[in-house]
């Protein structure tokens, strides 16, 4: 079965509008499979670094590769943490010189006495996966990925899943949906020459935890009710996951043809319109440098699930 016969319409035309050359690009790169080399996704790529939401982001960088803010953390959505794990969700080239000294940035301030402000985090012996996920990923895409300044991250994560079962003090000291959706999103990125058998066996236990409840449910163990974000498609997100988050996670970590996942594929599947897309909600809109097609990104990243999940049979 070929993914595409799963759509009600055809939304690439849609996708690769040149008015949104992000999206336009990461549509060529993850949908299209179209190389480095590839003229129409190298211009495309271009055009994406010099044009919002990317170039908005970077164009607030500061010269010592950090964002406004006291700290790495804050102001929150908005500082050096959540700058660089937009811009990697918006396809940022990870070459970029910029993009570089802002992971370099991060490695430092993290291994420093006042872990740049996120003290709160590295001071207790596990919870939090969800932010400590997020940064391996970025730090890891941006080429710093077997870096040893990265490797005690990588082990707070290998920690916390082994002894802790991703359980955060956020979460009345429960295992965490969350949690371990960031922290496989986040070891997923490291290169193979940084992924051990401990990190591998953190991944596997990461994705079992995941699909041993129902995802399209969210019923995950928590002392309050689910999120009201897991049923509904955002974009972006920064420490939540819904439905379509964790899919995507279970995806890196190379487990999508899994059976248990079929349902909330499924649940996905009846969530698009007769065009082929989804309708995508950006819930914290109001504290972005720039706005975004929130439907776009999601359609993008619901195709791309579908490409995997289905993928096209060699003819």
């Amino acid at each position: 079965m070929s993914w595409r016969s799963l759509l009600r319409g055809d939304p690439m035309p849609w996708l690769l509008e040149r008015s949104d050359p992000a999206v336009r690009a990461q549509t060529l790169r993850s949908l299209l499979d179209k190389g480095p080399r590839d003229p129409e996704l190298r211009e495309a790529q271009q055009r994406a670094m010099n044009t919002p939401p990317i170039s908005t982001i970077l164009r607030r960088q500061k010269p010592d590769a950090s964002w406004p803010g006291p700290n790495l953390y804050g102001p929150k959505y908005e500082g050096t943490h959540w700058a660089n794990l937009m811009l990697v969700e918006y396809g940022v080239d990870p070459g970029d010189p910029r993009v570089r000294r802002a992971a370099r940035y991060v490695l430092e301030e993290i291994g420093s006495p006042g872990r740049g402000g996120m003290d709160w985090v590295f001071n207790r012996d596990h919870g939090a996966s969800c932010i400590v996920g997020s940064v391996v990923r970025y730090v890891a895409l941006a080429g710093y990925g077997a870096d040893e300044r990265l490797e005690p991250l990588v082990q707070r994560l290998v920690r916390d899943a082994r002894k802790f079962d991703a359980a955060c003090w956020i979460n009345g000291d429960q295992p965490c949906g969350w949690g371990y959706a960031r922290l496989v999103w986040g070891l997923a990125a490291l290169p193979e020459s940084a992924r051990t058998r401990e990190v591998q066996r953190t991944l596997r236990s990461g994705v079992e935890f995941l699909l041993s409840y129902h995802v399209e449910r969210g019923r995950y163990p928590t002392d309050t009710a689910p999120s009201y974000l897991w049923r509904q498609l955002s974009f972006p997100l920064f420490y939540q996951a819904d439905v379509l988050f964790v899919l995507r996670a279970i995806d890196a970590a190379g487990a999508i043809d899994d059976d248990r996942a079929q349902p909330a594929i499924g649940w996905l599947l009846a969530r698009q319109d007769s065009r082929g897309r989804w309708g995508g909600r950006a819930p914290y809109a109001a504290r972005m440098p720039s706005r975004v097609d929130a439907s776009k990104w999601v359609t993008l990243q619901a195709c791309t699930v579908l490409k995997h999940a289905f993928p096209e049979m060699a003819a």
